[in-house]
């Protein structure tokens, strides 16, 4: 009985006690300086309105767009595309297709086209390396279709709007770096498989085990008037 008494006790100190991490992470302050230099970088006179219909002229998508050709490979992911006439091609071809097919948010387009002497000379700089002769395929994935209108927002508004998402972004990216922390720390006491044994000793699924440390354990946050 006493030597079952001492297992359990050394079973007892040997757990360990998550509530025992504690961590702290600076947190950056918005100030109005942050504000209005974004403001100044974003603002335009214009605002992006979702249209419930078909691309067509006049209009713009936000889109996925790859172009592939042999030894040539261009792809962007959200790019707004104005589909307006007397565009540098390929944004041209682009606009032509889509327009012509109607393709709304969420659908996908596919075509060719080929390099010709005439596109070659119209070509944005970025399709430099595009070779005459060759045969580029193009796919588009619309997100959404929108029109540009003037913004009826007032600066203010526009203000109060990015001071929101500053702030909120300066929130999520000290509890990815308090995540990182607690991570290094329960890797260092209870090793290489930390996650597992969290997992484990306290019922919850792998992926959920930052969020039971964050929660679990002492996170702190200081100020941080600096950081970019």
């Amino acid at each position: 009985m006493r030597v079952y008494g001492l297992l359990a006790l050394n079973a007892v100190v040997l757990a360990f006690d998550y509530k025992s991490l504690s961590v702290t992470a600076p947190r950056r302050v918005v100030k109005y300086a942050d504000v209005d230099a974004k403001f100044e970088e974003v603002n335009k006179p214009y605002a992006l309105f979702p249209v419930d219909g078909p691309a067509a002229p006049g209009l713009g998508v936000l889109a996925q767009i790859s172009l592939t050709a042999p030894a040539f490979s261009w792809t962007r992911d959200n790019y707004n595309i104005e589909l307006l006439e007397d565009q540098v091609e390929p944004f041209g071809l682009i606009t032509t297709e889509l327009c012509a097919t109607g393709v709304g948010a969420g659908g996908t387009h596919a075509f060719s086209f080929p390099v010709d002497i005439d596109l070659r000379l119209n070509l944005s700089p970025d399709f430099n390396d595009l070779e005459q002769g060759t045969t580029c395929a193009c796919v588009v994935n619309v997100r959404r279709v929108f029109e540009k209108r003037e913004d009826p927002r007032t600066p203010e508004e526009k203000k109060a709007i990015i001071g929101d998402r500053l702030r909120a972004r300066a929130v999520k990216d000290s509890e990815a770096l308090a995540d990182a922390l607690l991570e290094t720390a329960a890797q260092e006491a209870l090793g290489p498989d930390w996650r597992a044994k969290v997992a484990r000793d306290e019922d919850v699924d792998e992926a959920a085990v930052p969020a039971f440390l964050r929660e679990a354990c002492d996170v702190q946050y200081f100020a941080n008037y600096f950081a970019a």
